[in-house]
């Protein structure tokens, strides 16, 4: 795997914050540096890992014929095959 360098700079008092942080979490600084970096960019990129649509472990959902039952389910096919129609011209 490739990996690339990313360099930046720091007051020196930012630098001893950061680094009596990676300590206390045990980490190095070269990692808790890494782990900074990508929780700003996920953050930043307006992707909530939280968001359910992330968290489907296989084998718990429920097919949609279960969870949804009478007037419910119907609603959902009828939905589904209006978004066939207007997507695959079907």
């Amino acid at each position: 795997m490739e990996r690339k360098v990313a360099q930046t700079e720091l007051e020196p008092a930012e630098y001893e914050t950061l680094v009596v942080a990676a300590r206390k979490s045990g980490l190095t600084l070269k990692e808790a540096l890494r782990q900074a970096a990508l929780r700003w960019a996920m953050e930043e990129s307006g992707i909530d890992p939280k968001d359910p649509i992330f968290d489907i472990p296989l084998g718990r959902r429920k097919p949609l014929a279960i969870r949804l039952k009478g007037e419910a389910l119907r609603r959902a096919r009828k939905a589904s095959s209006e978004v066939d129609r207007a997507v695959y011209d079907e």
